[in-house]
């Protein structure tokens, strides 16, 4: 069997793979929250989150774009995706929900969505604290500057501006798992093909070197 034959291969691939399921197996979870702020008009119907106009969108639009004044904003394939699913393990994302397909927006909703994640519970809060401040600043100064009256104004709907904390820890204890079979599978496939390449090398030595010429002496010295 080649695993026998190439033990040093054998046991330094089993080795390396012990060792990336065990560093699997302490990676510390990531925190992230979110809130899907909702505009709301002061004296607006009661049942207008059962029946949310359009009216606001946007606004919203207008106040996610200046949140990201200063941010490259990657979009998404859906806006379902979580701070998390983008690969970001610390900091902040705003956006607005779209619908659309590939070539062309769909937003219908007058929300803006707010994530923030970090390494702890701490430092998410602290992000997200300061994400709500901001956008609630942003629309008073909005408001403020298109001499818009105090009353009514638009402002959000405090029940969505909730949020908790959640941590996303994944399952260590199977891509562990998984990460031993691949490093096993892996580790038979080199021992396979160093056994070949060593097989292939012998055989290239036996074709140029056939075998041994004898030389013999005549009785007389001659050859």
């Amino acid at each position: 069997m080649a695993a026998r034959r190439q033990l040093v291969v054998l046991l330094v691939g089993l080795l390396v793979a012990g060792w990336a399921a065990h560093a699997v197996t302490q990676e510390q979870p990531v925190y992230w929250a979110r809130v899907r702020a909702v505009l709301v008009a002061d004296g607006a119907l009661r049942n207008w989150l059962l029946q949310p106009g359009e009216s606001a969108i946007p606004l919203a639009g207008l106040l996610e774009r200046r949140m990201n004044a200063e941010v490259d904003a990657v979009p998404t394939n859906s806006p379902d995706i979580t701070i998390i699913d983008r690969g970001i393990t610390h900091g902040t994302v705003v956006f607005l929900p779209d619908r659309g397909g590939q070539w062309a927006h769909n937003f219908t909703e007058p929300i803006v969505v707010l994530e923030a994640a970090g390494p702890d519970e701490t430092s998410v809060h602290e992000q997200m604290d300061g994400l709500i401040r901001r956008l609630r600043g942003e629309l008073t100064t909005l408001q403020r500057d298109l001499l818009v009256p105090s009353s009514p104004r638009v402002g959000f709907s405090d029940s969505t501006l909730d949020y908790t904390v959640q941590a996303a820890a994944g399952r260590p204890k199977v891509a562990a798992l998984g990460v031993l079979f691949v490093g096993g599978t892996l580790t038979l496939l080199a021992c396979v093909c160093v056994e070949r390449l060593r097989r292939s090398a012998r055989n290239r030595d036996d074709a140029t070197y056939p075998g041994a010429i004898m030389i013999t002496a005549a009785p007389g010295g001659r050859v």
